[in-house]
């Protein structure tokens, strides 16, 4: 390889290394061909595995994730424990948390059953998650249907919301029972639930889940 040749690589190596640096979420080899400008896809994937293999050297703390066409940058499994309090949305209040927990549990959830397990107070907890990025809503009816996002897999180290279920069982207490669910649904239908009714209790105990 020619001296420019070799020069104009370890910038594309660079530039593909502070892309995957600072992307919030994986990156698509579209994404990182538009990033680079003028390369083909096959340049890429020669730059990732080139660069995935550098960090595996044991004097690196991070790896290069690939799945499914797409890139991430990740603290490897070792090194997490030391560095987990310096991660993102670790300054979720409790309260948020839990209702961020019953969720991902019960997958998706309309946010009738949520308040009616959690009370009046999840819809500040609803607000939060979305702009936090960790769930997002979708009408359903006169309510909305929450869903986990790939942020909150990422957050929680998790592949799918099936794997946080396996390690989670909530107290019977936040579950909502077929006839409370109705209930949750009857009552949305005569009111916004994209409001706030009358509070009826707040209960701040509930699943322990991912906080404990």
């Amino acid at each position: 390889m020619r001296s420019g040749e070799a020069e104009g690589k370890d910038r594309d190596k660079a530039l593909l290394e502070a892309a995957l640096f600072l992307a919030p979420k994986p990156l698509s080899r579209g994404e990182l061909v538009a990033i680079l400008g003028d390369v083909s896809s096959a340049y890429v994937d020669g730059l990732l595995n080139e660069f995935q293999q550098e960090l595996t050297a044991p004097d690196r703390g991070i790896e290069l994730h690939l799945e499914e066409r797409k890139a991430l940058l990740q603290v490897k499994r070792r090194y997490i424990d030391a560095v987990a309090h310096l991660a993102p949305h670790q300054d979720i209040p409790r309260p948020v948390l839990r209702s961020l927990a019953m969720i991902a549990y019960n997958h998706p959830m309309t946010q009738a059953h949520l308040v009616k397990a959690r009370g009046n107070k999840a819809y500040g907890h609803v607000q939060e998650l979305i702009e936090r990025g960790l769930i997002r809503a979708e009408e359903h009816g006169r309510t909305l249907l929450l869903h986990v996002t790939d942020e909150f897999l990422r957050t929680f180290d998790l592949s799918n919301v099936e794997e946080f279920r396996f390690h989670i069982e909530p107290p019977s207490s936040e579950k909502l029972r077929p006839e409370e669910e109705k209930a949750a649904e009857k009552n949305a239908s005569t009111s916004d639930d994209n409001g706030t009714p009358s509070d009826n209790g707040s209960p701040e105990e509930g699943v322990g889940a991912i906080i404990d």
